[in-house]
């Protein structure tokens, strides 16, 4: 079951990075999240916050949409974990209003059930999150 949770996290987020910045989720992206998703954000420097439930997706894409004029997520690695996924990642935006350029690399831990995402927690360093799934490093080296 653990490379098909892969696999979901995979099509996540390529239908995430499909789709534009404020647009209305795509009904196939609120299926692979289930009903109940709680994504903590609460490590992030600005605005932590918890999103949970479709409306707290929602209400994300929306605050992304009010920051960022472009956003976009570049995943480096996905670790199989069982029932998690670790990705590590680079967020690359540029702000709406001051139009300067960040790029952020870190990792998020995915938690799955049922064929469905029912967790996240993002802005953890990549050391972190393996040690938070019981691997001490990637299979294959480094993070």
């Amino acid at each position: 079951m653990s490379q098909e949770n892969v696999e979901l996290v995979r099509e996540v987020m390529d239908l995430l990075d499909r789709t534009g910045v404020g647009d209305e989720p795509l009904p196939r992206i609120t299926a692979l999240f289930a009903a109940d998703v709680r994504i903590d954000m609460s490590r992030r420097v600005f605005n932590p916050d918890v999103y949970e439930g479709h409306q707290g997706l929602r209400r994300l894409g929306r605050e992304i949409a009010d920051v960022w004029d472009e956003f976009r997520i570049t995943p480096e690695r996905f670790i199989d974990a069982g029932d998690r996924v670790v990705v590590i990642e680079t967020r690359h935006g540029r702000g709406r209003e001051s139009g300067v350029k960040v790029e952020h690399r870190s990792a998020v831990i995915w938690t799955l059930a049922d064929g469905q995402v029912i967790g996240m927690e993002t802005d953890v360093s990549p050391e972190e999150a393996l040690e938070a799934v019981g691997l001490r490093e990637a299979p294959g080296g480094e993070p």
